[in-house]
């Protein structure tokens, strides 16, 4: 089933064709999401423009906007940014292709595959093709890989930098081939190097300052952390929800609690209970919303 918005989905956070701004309740909605009270009309301006020439839903979480060292950005996964060249692609007839990743290795050569036992790569390239013309992209690991605030390495990036680096070079090259339908839009992982240096002091673990404006409680120092009871609930709910994807698991949380982590095992037992809340009213409501779905098929 497609994740297109279509012109189907009548409800009151519906982006409607002729809409031309977030409507006082999408707004709502968007501040309980996580995009900053004082976000400028500028801004939000911005993200709707975005949204809408994307297509990609705001209130499904497929685009969000965050506040990165003072700067509102427009962020969604390397999926979003699939979709969007895929479709771009359909709507002009035009044919469209990606090549499988490539790294370079120490030696000057480029790879087809790259073994954990050789470390770090120093780059990834990836190639789109848009009607048989090429667009290449190289994302070098120094500009891209993520760190956090004490300088050791996010989890992802320790623990997969080729692949990490390979989904940064694959933006690129969908923002190449698909200008006037990605730009100014990023993914979180071409982003995450840009959270190295804080806007302000907070806890090691922590990944970003959501929005300035966030209450200073969403992340106090010292406050207890999930439990290992509430982590695994949030593992087997997402699971449940289809949620399987670690950066679209991670984009949940974010969006959810107001702050990114790099992991469940980061988040307070208040944060914990918040996700678990959120996790088991979007279950209760997609249950709700079956036997209506099934009774409209003949």
């Amino acid at each position: 089933m497609s994740t297109e918005i279509t012109a189907a989905t009548q409800t009151a956070l519906a982006i409607r064709p002729e809409q031309t701004e977030f409507t006082e309740e999408q707004a709502t909605v968007l501040r309980h999401l996580g995009v900053s009270g004082n976000t400028s009309q500028a801004d939000a301006a911005l993200f709707f423009h975005v949204a809408k020439r994307s297509g990609l839903d705001p209130f499904a979480k497929q685009i969000y906007m965050i506040e990165r060292q003072g700067k509102q950005t427009i962020q969604t996964g390397i999926d979003g940014f699939r979709l969007i060249g895929h479709r771009a692609a359909r709507a002009a007839g035009e044919r469209v292709s990606i090549a499988a990743p490539q790294w370079a290795h120490e030696d000057g050569s480029w790879r087809d595959l790259w073994p954990s036992s050789w470390g770090t790569p120093l780059a990834a390239r990836v190639t789109i093709s848009r009607n048989g013309a090429p667009f290449t992209a190289v994302a070098m690991y120094d500009e891209y890989v993520g760190k956090k605030r004490d300088g050791a390495l996010t989890s992802m990036w320790a623990s997969r930098p080729a692949g990490m680096l390979a989904k940064c070079a694959e933006a690129l090259a969908w923002r190449m081939a698909f200008p006037q339908d990605l730009s100014g839009l990023y993914t979180v992982d071409e982003l995450q190097h840009t959270d190295v240096e804080p806007a302000r002091p907070r806890r090691e673990s922590a990944a970003d300052v959501i929005a300035a404006a966030q209450p200073p409680a969403a992340d106090p120092p010292g406050e207890p952390l999930a439990t290992q009871a509430q982590q695994s609930k949030i593992g087997a709910l997402m699971k449940a929800a289809g949620i399987t994807e670690r950066d679209h698991a991670l984009t949940f949380v974010t969006q959810t609690i107001g702050r990114v982590v790099a992991s469940r095992s980061e988040l307070t037992k208040a944060e914990a209970g918040q996700v678990i809340e959120t996790l088991e009213a979007d279950a209760a409501q997609a249950a709700t919303a079956e036997p209506a779905a099934g009774g409209e098929e003949s």
